[in-house]
């Protein structure tokens, strides 16, 4: 507890000077969400508890893109070679034991984690250039409601928002964001996404949906690659069976068939013609179409790896709550992405195979 304290008033004086950088560049990224505000606010996982750190799977290679650095700030926890840097906002979730996931990673990451708005200059190729994945388990760009709560101040809505039937309204991220994530992954940066992360920006951004490999939104109908889907679909505390369907990639390599684990399972408007699938969910809901266009099939993917442009990106999604966390086999999922994701081989593989987002 001592040490998970100390890193949370180290980083904040951290935190405070990428804030004032960013105010002083004129970069304004999203506003982050109150708690319990916005895109996905309020869902929790199941209850807490830790693990056994789980063995590296063999064949995953641990060179990481480039040595040493941890960042323009203090590394938060770790020893390990692969820098990562993690980014949070906008949808609550249980932050110690999100800690401790990363903190049982630690031989073989070093990682730092920044909040939105801060996070949003990070998100550049000055600043990203001393870290070997960026890691986001944040939702950018959540929605607000347009209507004043009982008793409650009328929400300040941006004027180029967008205003969905329901009357929640999506901020447009800042064009500052917008160009100097372009260029992050037209340059080639290792990308690794979790479960909400699915989430950010799908009503306003769709480069950043296509990086991905999918689009979210639980509150709200979206139109997604031209498809007016309703509202998506997420199921709490579900039993799931995860099944790896490549066992020969480095990220999935010696750990085995798969694995059990219940957490939040989703609905939602995947890309499978964009991605390579590593694993599968044995969940699927009752009547799709209460989540998808019904021209939009459900996609039981639940793990995959793709390039973006020159960048090598991994999805999961599962991973919501300590339920998930605290298993061995998602651990071991998570430490073998991150090696790979982060290493030079996984650079050029994307840069092999690019896959256009920008016109």
């Amino acid at each position: 507890m001592q040490t998970s304290l100390l890193r949370k008033f180290s980083f904040a004086a951290f935190g405070v000077g990428i804030m004032a950088l960013a105010a002083s560049t004129g970069v304004s990224g999203q506003a982050g969400a109150p708690a319990g505000q916005g895109g996905g606010g309020g869902r929790r996982g199941g209850g807490g508890g830790g693990a056994a750190q789980a063995p590296a799977a063999p064949g995953a290679p641990a060179a990481p893109a480039q040595q040493g650095g941890g960042g323009r700030g203090m590394p938060q926890g770790g020893r390990g070679p692969v820098k990562v840097l993690v980014i949070t906002r906008g949808h609550e979730y249980e932050r110690q034991a999100f800690f401790e996931l990363f903190d049982a990673l630690g031989d073989d990451i070093t990682w730092t984690h920044i909040e939105h708005p801060a996070a949003d200059i990070m998100m550049s190729p000055k600043y990203a250039k001393d870290y070997d994945v960026l890691a986001f388990y944040d939702l950018g760009g959540p929605g607000v409601g347009t209507q004043a709560r009982a008793g409650g101040p009328a929400p300040v809505i941006p004027k180029d928002a967008v205003i969905t039937p329901n009357n929640r309204a999506y901020p447009q991220p800042s064009p500052e964001l917008k160009t100097n994530f372009e260029a992050l992954v037209k340059e080639g940066k290792g990308l690794v996404f979790l479960h909400h992360a699915s989430a950010a920006w799908a009503h306003v951004w769709p480069e950043y949906s296509e990086v991905i490999g999918g689009a979210c939104d639980w509150y709200a109908p979206t139109k997604i690659r031209g498809f007016d889907n309703p509202n998506m679909g997420y199921f709490g505390m579900t039993p799931q069976h995860i099944t790896y369907v490549d066992k020969t990639h480095p990220i999935t390599q010696g750990l085995g068939d798969g694995f059990d684990v219940v957490d939040e399972a989703y609905a939602c408007h995947w890309f499978p013609d964009t991605f390579h699938v590593l694993a599968t969910t044995d969940f699927k809901p009752a009547d799709p179409t209460k989540n998808l266009n019904p021209k939009v099939a459900y996609s039981n993917a639940a793990a995959w790896v793709k390039a973006a442009e020159n960048s090598p990106v991994f999805f999961t999604q599962v991973g919501h709550g300590s339920t998930a966390w605290a298993v061995p086999a998602y651990r071991a999922l998570l430490r073998n992405a991150f090696k790979w994701i982060g290493s030079k081989e996984a650079l050029d593989w994307a840069k092999a195979h690019p896959q256009k987002i920008w016109k």
